[in-house]
């Protein structure tokens, strides 16, 4: 069985800083505490941020640390290392980890929808002119990567041939390697996304409209966490419906936008509209923590796509998901 790097050394400090802080955190609460990988501050983690800010985590049970590790690779081997047991993130690194050997499992969907522009520098026009030039990605294999190859053979006809691929980071780096002129062209989600058609950029096109329903993001989780925190890990799934529902209820959008405001140090008007394009028209989080499964298909779909599995070989979606977190979490809320 193949093994997994540690958690680079650089990111250790950090790491067990933030554990030490942990037992004062968490003795004020009496709570089990929750440690949360994210990847990063952006608009998607808005139901999340709610949860923090409306205390809705305590509510269900757990009191929820959630520690930002940028980088995918990164996040993955805090997971599968056990060191920080659950994380978000696009499930087709999850589905990798499982093939490798790794005890992950996908829990719940966080984003079924994929709020990314493909966008470029003001003097590229039309997507024709990406031939030969630089795109910035997260990673050179995964997800995203997956989904910008696909959208521009779909959109512009071109192949992963006919451009090069420069590893950036996420939608942050992205956008000022995009903004530096390092790369001609990546994709991004809000804020970002937003702030580089105000900024001159070409929006080039969506992801959404040539991809459809795809699982962008989900949680996943340490097998032997899920084990030994079962009833912890069904509470911050609970947690995270009744954040999610909160958000979408719109006597909420005042107190909404003072928390996207206050946690990713935005002004009201990209608060506002970044509420009118995520929470009202393009709805991107599940309001019952279901896995999509025509999302996560997509998944799939992009995985073969990609040369990972031999003709007639390809495994069932399921074999890398536990729905009997969310199962239960939903059952509690009253679901039928």
């Amino acid at each position: 069985m193949p093994r997994f790097e540690s958690i680079p050394v650089l990111l250790l400090p950090v790491l067990i800083t933030l554990f030490l802080l942990t037992p004062a955190l968490a003795a004020e609460t009496n709570l089990t505490t929750v440690r949360f990988a994210v990847s990063g501050r952006t608009a998607s983690d808005w139901p999340l941020l709610v949860g923090k800010d409306k205390k809705l985590f305590q509510k269900n049970g757990v009191y929820l640390e959630d520690i930002v590790i940028p980088g995918g690779p990164n996040m993955v081997r805090a997971v599968i290392s056990n060191t920080v047991p659950m994380g978000r993130i696009n499930p087709d690194r999850t589905i990798e980890a499982a093939e490798r050997g790794a005890k992950v499992k996908i829990i719940s969907g966080d984003m079924q929808k994929i709020p990314y522009d493909f966008m470029a520098r003001p003097e590229i026009k039309s997507g024709a002119e990406l031939r030969g030039k630089l795109i910035g990605v997260d990673s050179l294999t995964g997800g995203t990567t997956f989904m910008l190859q696909e959208v521009a053979q779909k959109a512009y006809g071109l192949s992963d041939k006919d451009y090069k691929l420069l590893v950036v980071g996420t939608s942050p780096e992205r956008y000022a390697a995009l903004k530096g002129g390092s790369v001609q062209a990546t994709f991004m989600g809000p804020p970002f996304n937003l702030r580089a058609r105000k900024d001159g950029f070409t929006k080039l096109t969506t992801f959404h409209e040539h991809l459809g329903p795809v699982q962008f993001v989900a949680t996943f989780a340490h097998e032997d966490y899920l084990k030994s925190n079962r009833l912890d890990v069904v509470k911050f799934v609970k947690a995270m419906i009744e954040s999610t529902r909160w958000l979408y209820d719109t006597k909420n959008k005042e107190e909404a936008l003072a928390i996207y405001m206050k946690y990713l140090k935005a002004t009201r008007d990209a608060a506002e509209t970044d509420y009118r394009y995520l929470v009202e028209e393009f709805k991107p989080w599940p309001n019952d923590g279901a896995i999509n499964k025509q999302a996560i298909a997509k998944t799939m779909e992009l995985r073969v796509k990609a040369g990972k599995y031999e003709p007639n070989k390809v495994p069932s979606y399921a074999q890398y998901v536990d729905f009997s977190i969310v199962e239960e979490a939903q059952r509690q809320l009253g679901a039928k």
